[in-house]
């Protein structure tokens, strides 16, 4: 499955260039609005260091880590919500993304500039939640008709959009409200940006990041301080001049993995591992999946013909050196369908062909 997260937030916050830091790809990045016509796209490998120590231990030819999709579009303008600056065009693109990540800039973009970076942070918000008005109204639009023939479930569901709209007037995200299974059935119909998990990104000068004021950030959503331009930059250095590099700032950890580790973890998602033949792999997952599910995302005819799967913690396969001695010792154990799958699980799926 492949989890994906979305780049939001004004023209010139910086977006691109933490795109840039994100994938390490060559794109444009211009001081002017749209110059993100197209929404740039990447699939990123999630940093692991499990995965490298059992490829090293198992002497895997091929080592397959997990991947998220990073999407960056142009960026919002007030009224986008409305179609200003094609940003229906734009948040279009954000529908389908798991997570977004909101840029926000911690600096002054000119001298004539009175924004602050609530203020910046509140215009985007708003504009999300006028987007996700605009979808309700349409939706409005196809169920009120159904109520002249007494459709009862029609019923019900307006009365729920009616309750998403009323939060929403409010200027307040629609991941906030608690819904019945039933009230779910109809949100999950929708697509709802408001209802994503968000990640702040905010975006300061080298020497603002280390220690800045994050006290106007939600207290629900995390927040990750970046010199996007810094770990741009990073990105460029080959790979024994990057600790100095983060050394002469004071960190021991590239804010742009941290991101992406912020991502994973505010997703819910868990990581099991696979080793056979040449490959160790990685696969990513909702956490708590249970084996015969994260059987069918290695290959469906291993969910279907699922008998049991091996299971060893990734750390205790390293500290006996092999799978052989692991057996040996009792520390691999069988489980049914049922088992919930652990994070650094290794996993070895038993199947009928």
């Amino acid at each position: 499955m492949a989890w994906s997260c979305g780049i939001v937030g004004l023209p010139n916050a910086g977006k691109s260039t933490m795109f840039k830091a994100l994938t390490a790809l060559d794109i444009t990045i211009e001081s002017y609005p749209f110059s993100t016509i197209d929404p740039n796209k990447a699939v990123v490998p999630l940093p692991d260091q499990r995965l490298n120590a059992l490829a090293e231990m198992c002497k895997s030819e091929k080592v397959t880590p997990a991947t998220i999709e990073i999407f960056d579009v142009a960026g919002l303008v007030k009224g986008a919500s409305r179609g200003e600056g094609l940003g229906n065009q734009f948040l279009g693109h954000l529908r389908d993304v798991d997570l977004l990540i909101h840029v926000i800039a911690g600096f002054d973009l000119s001298s004539e500039d009175s924004e602050t970076p609530l203020s910046r942070m509140e215009t985007v918000n708003l504009e999300l939640c006028l987007a996700d008005l605009e979808v309700l109204t349409r939706r409005r639009q196809k169920v009120e008709p159904k109520l002249k023939s007494g459709d009862k479930y029609a019923e019900r569901e307006l009365e729920v959009l009616n309750r998403l709209e009323e939060h929403l007037n409010r200027g307040l995200f629609l991941r906030d409200l608690e819904f019945s299974k039933e009230e779910k059935t109809a949100v999950d119909q929708l697509p709802l940006l408001t209802l994503k998990k968000m990640i702040y990104v905010y975006n300061l000068d080298e020497d603002l990041f280390l220690d800045p004021d994050l006290s106007f950030f939600p207290t629900r959503s995390p927040v990750v301080p970046v010199c996007a331009g810094l770990e741009a930059e990073l990105t460029e250095l080959p790979g024994e001049e990057r600790s100095t590099f983060l050394e002469a700032y004071g960190i021991n950890e590239s804010r742009t993995e941290k991101l992406l580790s912020e991502c994973y973890n505010h997703l819910g998602l868990s990581t099991f591992y696979t080793v056979k033949g040449d490959e160790a792999r990685a696969w990513v997952v909702p956490g708590g999946i249970r084996a015969v599910e994260a059987a069918g995302k290695v290959h469906t005819d291993m969910e279907r013909g699922f008998i049991n799967v091996e299971v060893i913690s990734w750390d205790l396969l390293l500290s006996e050196g092999s799978l052989t001695r692991a057996r040996d010792k009792g520390l691999a154990r069988v489980e049914g369908r049922d088992y919930p799958v652990e994070d650094g699980d290794v996993l070895f799926f038993r199947f009928r062909q």
